[in-house]
């Protein structure tokens, strides 16, 4: 007669171990789960409320383009504070981009439509100042106000000496160019060398200063552009060899190939 039983008992144990390893992992399971249920989480993100804006005094210079896709540099004197009234941030003078990708786009909204010599105070709800998120000595979910002195406007100004009439540059393209840069007190600082290789630079990959990838996206192979930078475009508040702190920059830049 032929025994079953080892058969038989090898199925038993494999059950066995089965359910003991099924017991081990919802038991791991719920110690992770109740792990995580301990640890800090953010506070969900107040999306009531919308931004206020109130003109305390009208300027009549300049005024900082509504359009999102316009790219404006602007000197500000500004103050950052709280409902309670506490003082977060203030400055004497600052120079800040209106362009769409400021880390508070309240801010960055409230500050489109005015004029130099304006003044504003721009009340920001929590999802468009820090959102959920402690910042400095701000809470998280808080309404942010912020009193604005708007004291000058630059923009990146483009102009088409010559407009080409080959291939037009786009972002991700490389770019192959010859170009002048000038101080706007006419000095050169920099220039591509007569009878060497054009200077090369892939559009979009942040290789060459913010106001060159703007700038020469557009052109047409053959063409000539001359681009004034302002500063945060540019090299901003760092001196660059003989180029001073906070300078505007001249280029006029041809063009020759792209691909």
């Amino acid at each position: 007669m032929i025994s079953f039983a080892p058969i038989q008992y090898g199925i038993i144990c494999t059950a066995r171990q089965y359910a003991y390893r099924l017991a081990l992992f919802f038991a791991a399971l719920y110690c992770a789960s109740a792990f995580t249920a301990c640890l800090p989480t953010d506070p969900p993100l107040d999306t009531s409320g919308e931004l206020i804006i109130t003109d305390r005094v009208l300027g009549t210079g300049a005024t900082i383009s509504v359009d999102t896709t316009v790219v404006t540099q602007v000197d500000i004197v500004l103050s950052e504070r709280l409902l309670s009234g506490t003082v977060t941030q203030s400055s004497v003078a600052t120079k800040v981009l209106v362009d769409n990708l400021s880390i508070i786009p309240g801010l960055d909204k409230g500050l489109r439509g005015m004029r130099v010599g304006g003044e504003r105070t721009i009340t920001v709800p929590p999802r468009l100042a820090y959102g959920n998120r402690q910042e400095r000595n701000i809470p998280p979910n808080s309404t942010v106000i912020y009193d604005v002195r708007l004291t000058n406007t630059e923009l990146l100004v483009i102009e088409d000496i010559t407009v080409g009439t080959g291939t037009e540059a786009k972002f991700g393209n490389t770019a192959n160019v010859r170009y002048v840069g000038r101080l706007t007190n006419n000095i050169i600082f920099d220039a591509t060398v007569a009878g060497a290789d054009p200077f090369s630079f892939r559009i979009g990959a942040g290789s060459v200063i913010r106001g060159w990838d703007i700038g020469v996206a557009g052109m047409k192979v053959g063409g000539k552009r001359r681009l004034r930078i302002p500063s945060l475009l540019a090299y901003g508040s760092q001196a660059r060899g003989s180029i001073p702190a906070n300078s505007t920059l001249i280029f006029e830049i041809e063009l020759v190939s792209v691909f």
